[in-house]
């Protein structure tokens, strides 16, 4: 059903339950897998901005070719760059194609954020993007992700 899927990172602990859901889905549906690394706007010369994104293109691969190679999985690119990180990850989806976004909610825990422990964070990147995909998103909850549930 579904041909390219764009997983998007942050690159924290929390990420990496998304991308093994993103994965799987990906492998299910012998799917091309985009990881997606937005590092946000950069204030430098062309060379500044270069090292930066080579340095993220280093970490995005540390965190996950592995375990995709691991699993015999070979049908991924990884894509970093600097700017807006919501325009940048639609303008990526549109112009790839891609058939679906997967992400998750936010990093920040409600509680942390001095909410009701009943109130999910949804953050800006995760509800913007929603808003302005140009293919179908899929949002994974904080319920399903280790020491995160609530309940």
């Amino acid at each position: 059903m579904y041909k390219k899927i764009l997983f998007n990172t942050c690159l924290t602990e929390y990420c990496d339950h998304i991308f093994n859901f993103a994965l799987n889905l990906a492998m299910e549906n012998d799917a091309k897998l985009w990881i997606y690394y937005g590092i946000g706007r950069l204030n430098g010369d062309n060379n500044e901005v270069e090292q930066v994104i080579k340095e993220g293109e280093v970490k995005v691969a540390q965190a996950y070719v592995g375990q995709m190679r691991e699993r015999g999985f070979d049908k991924y690119a990884i894509n970093v760059t600097d700017g807006d990180v919501v325009g940048e990850i639609v303008k990526h989806a549109r112009n790839t194609a891609v058939d679906l976004m997967v992400l998750g909610t936010s990093t920040d825990l409600p509680l942390a954020m001095g909410e009701s422990p009943g109130v999910a964070s949804f953050g800006s990147v995760a509800t913007n993007t929603i808003l302005r995909a140009p293919c179908p998103v899929l949002v994974i909850p904080p319920s399903m992700i280790p020491g995160l549930a609530r309940g």
